[in-house]
């Protein structure tokens, strides 16, 4: 009994300590957990790719937004089905995220269709304010 005790024990801290080395590869940008949502439209900056998001105590019922919980679970608020003309009806969707470095994050989570994998690019994460870019299949970048 006290083997499988001691057994049991191990595989929790060598689990607590996984998820410890995965949130260090934040580094700096750590702060990153937590909600963000877009309140500025236009959605992305065209010549950049790049969207901002601020912040939030929640997820707003008609703006897009996430949640990156330190459990290593990701909400995604999106648009609940395919079409995308307004009026646009949103939905949280639930997934998983892993830092990959300081800067760089994958992400699956589900979606009206399915599953999406995808990389986020943290160009900037000021305060209160967060700069992303999202890279898919042909963007990912490949960290060894």
């Amino acid at each position: 009994m006290k083997k499988l005790l001691l057994v049991v024990i191990t595989i929790f801290m060598l689990a607590c300590e996984k998820d410890q080395l995965e949130m260090e590869n934040l580094g700096e940008n750590v702060s990153i957990i937590g909600t963000w949502v877009d309140v500025n439209n236009p959605l992305i900056s065209p010549e950049e790719g790049i969207m901002r998001l601020n912040r939030a105590e929640e997820l707003d019922a008609d703006l897009y937004g996430f949640i990156f919980h330190e459990d290593g679970s990701f909400t995604e608020r999106k648009n609940s089905g395919w079409c995308g003309t307004p009026p646009i009806a949103y939905d949280n969707f639930e997934g998983s995220w892993s830092p990959l470095n300081d800067t760089l994050i994958d992400i699956t989570v589900a979606y009206w269709g399915g599953t999406l994998t995808y990389q986020m690019w943290i160009v900037s994460l000021e305060g209160d304010e967060l700069g992303i870019r999202y890279l898919f299949t042909e963007d990912r970048v490949d960290v060894k």
